[in-house]
Order: structure tokens, then sequence, then C-alpha cells
């Protein structure tokens, strides 16, 4: 083990991808998640990996990285920012805070096997990490949602709970909020995947028992400190479908937003099952459907088990 109980992989991988506060006014900017999917393998395919490269003998094996359209000045400014990781690695333990790299044992592996080369570098993330092997039932919807649909969500997650399901949802307002906090206040487990705001969500009030009591895990492959930004919002959809088995959308929106794209994006890649709640409140739930999601008629009290259901429709 390395640095603050980072694995040398880590360490390295978060040297070359991590942000940790003054980025913009640098020379050479970290390696984008684009970046790191092209030169892991080009890393690979020379029998190297990223701890080598904390040898400064090692650098010399950086002269082709130009084939790959980066440049070996940026990648060695990257491996020397060590006092800021440091700095920004002492900021986020206090909060509780984690992280882990795709090579490291704890990284969860439902990532590695359904999205391949696109499984992030590096996740951070609060709380018990191997909450994010358990698999489960990842429930999504609009921010907005009605009363009803949140309700339903809440008695869907309740169920979850009751029958050792772990719920995973994407931690924004409306669907996502009542799925994750039904769950944890059941009595059950939920994996948040957050698109921004993890140092804040994991000391805020709403999540802190949830927390502490090992019934919750944050995790984001964005730096703890990152802002909003619309772009990180719909590409964490892939990891919130990833880290379970099966899907339900509460309701979506007809031809745009998060919540319908995201389950277009799972219909096409076949991550796993999509449930789409049947009738439902959006105007989109119909159309999934009609694309190859699977409706459901589930109704939370009627008696039926909520796990068996889901077993028995494909």
């Amino acid at each position: 083990m390395s640095v603050q109980g980072l694995s040398a992989d880590g360490e390295a991988v978060l040297l070359l991808c991590g942000r940790f506060g003054g980025e913009r006014q640098e020379a050479f900017q970290p390696l984008s998640m684009r970046d790191w999917a092209v030169f892991a393998p080009w890393l690979n395919q020379r029998g190297m990996r990223p701890a080598d490269l904390l040898s400064a003998a090692a650098h010399a094996q950086l002269d082709g990285v130009q084939e790959i359209e980066l440049e070996r000045p940026r990648i060695e400014f990257l491996l020397a920012r060590g006092t800021a990781m440091a700095l920004a690695l002492e900021r986020w333990s206090r909060a509780g805070l984690w992280v882990v790299s795709r090579g490291d044992a704890a990284y969860p592996k439902a990532l590695k096997r359904r999205l391949k080369h696109a499984a992030p570098p590096l996740l951070y993330g609060a709380g018990r990490q191997d909450l994010l092997d358990r698999g489960g039932l990842a429930i999504v919807g609009s921010r907005d949602a009605s009363e009803a649909a949140l309700d339903f969500t809440r008695r869907i997650a309740a169920a979850c709970a009751g029958e050792g399901m772990v719920v995973v949802s994407g931690g924004a307002r409306g669907v996502d909020s009542a799925a994750m906090q039904g769950a944890v206040e059941a009595g059950g487990q939920a994996v948040g995947v957050l698109p921004n705001d993890l140092l804040k969500a994991s000391v805020g009030r709403s999540n802190r028992a949830g927390l502490q009591d090992g019934r919750l895990v944050l995790v984001s492959p964005f730096p703890p400190e990152a802002g909003f930004l619309a772009g990180n919002a719909m590409a964490r959809n892939k990891y919130i479908y990833a880290l379970a088995d099966r899907a339900l959308v509460i309701d979506a929106a007809l031809g745009s937003g998060g919540t319908w794209a995201g389950a277009l994006e799972d219909l096409k890649e076949n991550w796993v099952p999509l449930h789409v709640r049947t009738p439902g409140e959006g105007a989109g739930n119909a159309a999934l459907v009609g694309q190859g999601g699977v409706a459901f008629d589930f109704v939370p009290g009627r008696g039926e088990a909520l796990r068996e259901y889901l077993e028995q429709t494909p």
C-alpha cells in the first residue's frame, strides 16, 4: 500500500486522472476518462502497470505515447503532483471518503464486467464499499415526479429492503432520493451514484445515518468537490445500471431527459433487464416498453414477493 491506504496503482491513477483543485491554472490538465481508456491499454501492451510510472526510470518508456495523441511532458507533470494529491487526500479523509482505482481488488467487479474499458479509472466514495458488489434493483425516474409516483417508489424500495435487495439510484431529488431514503428508512441498503458534490453529500444530514449504520454507500466517478454538470449527470447513468442486477423506470419523459436517455442506453447495451412501471405517469413509459422494456405492474403490499415477480419476467 502507498499514500493513505492507496495501492501503488491507485496512487499513479489518481495522480494522472484526479483533480485536487487549481487545475485550471496549470499547464497540463488531468487525463480524461477517454484519455485513460486509450492510455491504460497502451501501458498494458508494453507490460507496464500504472505503478511502474512512479519510478523515474520508467519515464523513458513514455517516448511513444504520442502514438495515442498524449504527450510525455503532460504525463510527467501529472505524476509530479504528489503534494497536491496528499493535501486533497487529507481533506477527503477527514470527511470519511475513500478512493479506489480500476486495478484495485475493491473496485466493483460488475463495472469492469459490463462496461469494459468504459469503466471509470477512479471511484470516490463514502460508506461501505462492499455494497457496490451486491447488485440489486436500480430505481430511476424524474426529478419532478408526482407525489403518487414518489409514494410508489418508496413502497418498492421498502419491498427491496424487506427482501434483502440493495437499491441503486442516482442521488438526485425526486425518484432517486425517494428510492434511496425509502430503502434505508425501511432497514435496507442503498447505493447512490452521484454526478457531483460527493464531499458535501457525505456529510449531509439526509445521508449521515445511513452511512454511519452501514446501510448506504455514496459513490462517484467524478472528483469529490466537482460541481454540477449536465454531461456528468448523463454520463453517470451507465454506472447506476451496471451496478445493479435489474432496473426499474418509475416515470420517463418521452424523447428527452436523463431517465429516457439512460433507459435507452441500457436497452441498447443490454447491461441489465429494464422494467418500466405500467401504467406510468410519464409519456415515455409506454414507448420504452415498445422498445424492449418489460412492463412492470407489481403492486406493493399485495402479498407477492418482489424478487419472485422480477425473476419471472424476462
